[in-house]
């Protein structure tokens, strides 16, 4: 039985493109055991983190990449007639920006 304060190794995911963790409903960093129960873990795809077997991307990144290669993808106009959600614009449906954002990062 251990006791005390030990140290001990576990593996943390990371993306490679932003550097943000891979956490958990609560926020906390998932910790696995070893690099392999991370790659397995990520090959379940969960929240949309992706392993391509040299890079790791966040569900974020991957977004952000989807649109840059696609184009961004608006909600239909009449969504926005019939159910306005409020006085907010309507925001791409893959990553999450609206077009005054859009306008403000050119």
């Amino acid at each position: 039985m251990k006791r005390g304060l030990i140290t001990e190794s576990h593996v943390v995911i990371y993306c490679d493109t932003c550097g943000d963790v891979l956490t958990d409903a609560d926020g906390e960093s998932i910790c696995f055991d070893s690099t392999n129960q991370a790659v397995s873990f990520l090959g379940v795809k969960l929240g949309g983190w992706a392993y391509d077997g040299d890079r790791i991307t966040c569900d974020a990144c991957a977004a952000t990449a989807e649109c840059e290669a696609n184009g961004h993808r608006w909600p239909p106009t009449w969504q926005q007639a019939i159910w306005p959600a409020s006085s907010a614009e309507a925001a791409c449906n893959t990553c999450g920006i609206t077009k005054s954002e859009l306008k403000q990062e050119n």
